[in-house]
């Protein structure tokens, strides 16, 4: 709401600081209201509070800075460029980091595979079931996630990874699975490969993979 009052207010050049301060205001009462319900109902989960707190980093700072009394047409204006950038520039910096994995991944997956036959499979369903890599369009990190399945309750579970490298060697395939967070392919252990029935690979390796992929 203080997103698109303060974005309507920048296009318009008209004041609406304060509609946008009650808005920012409001937005974090309520974070804080479902915060604290959800720990009343013993349904306390570390992402709830770690919600509550990126709304206070974000709400707190506006609502400390914004002006008490709106009679600079300047500090509004810089306010409302305050709050749209808030939120402007993480998506902007999200859809950013989502095209540049692409290229990471392709990469980090040329790097382990060497002079080898490679190729590169993500999740088909829920059922951890792999695909073929078709286009790089799939490696986008918006994209190249690991899906849920409820198994009963509250519960949900990962049976795939966001994306495996099989490397031919010797002839036999070796396999790695994609980690964000060390931003690299590492290697499947023995019991994952048997846990998940990661024996064979869903697609052909072959020495020239992503070049492949541009025809």
């Amino acid at each position: 709401m203080a997103f698109a009052i303060s974005a309507g207010a920048l296009i318009l050049d008209q004041s609406a600081s304060r509609l946008m301060k009650r808005a920012v205001a409001l937005h974090f009462g309520m974070s804080l209201v479902v915060s604290l319900v959800v720990w009343v109902m013993d349904q306390f989960s570390p992402a709830i509070w770690l919600f509550t707190l990126l709304a206070g980093l974000v709400d707190l700072p506006i609502l400390a800075l914004a002006p008490g009394r709106i009679d600079s047409p300047r500090a509004v204006k810089l306010l409302h460029m305050v709050v749209v950038s808030s939120v402007a520039g993480p998506i902007a910096g999200l859809f950013l980091w989502s095209a540049l994995n692409i290229t990471i991944v392709e990469w980090r997956a040329r790097a382990v595979a060497g002079s080898h036959p490679y190729c590169m499979q993500v999740p088909k369903d829920y059922l951890g079931q792999y695909k073929a890599v078709t286009q790089r369009a799939e490696l986008a990190g918006l994209r190249m996630q690991t899906p849920f399945t409820n198994g009963g309750g509250s519960t949900d579970y990962q049976f795939a990874f966001h994306a495996v490298l099989v490397v031919r060697k010797g002839g036999g395939d070796q396999f790695y699975n994609w980690s964000y967070f060390a931003q690299s392919f590492v290697p499947v252990s023995e019991r994952a490969i048997n846990g998940l029935a990661l024996l064979s690979a869903d697609c052909e390796p072959i020495v020239a993979f992503f070049d492949e992929l541009n025809r």
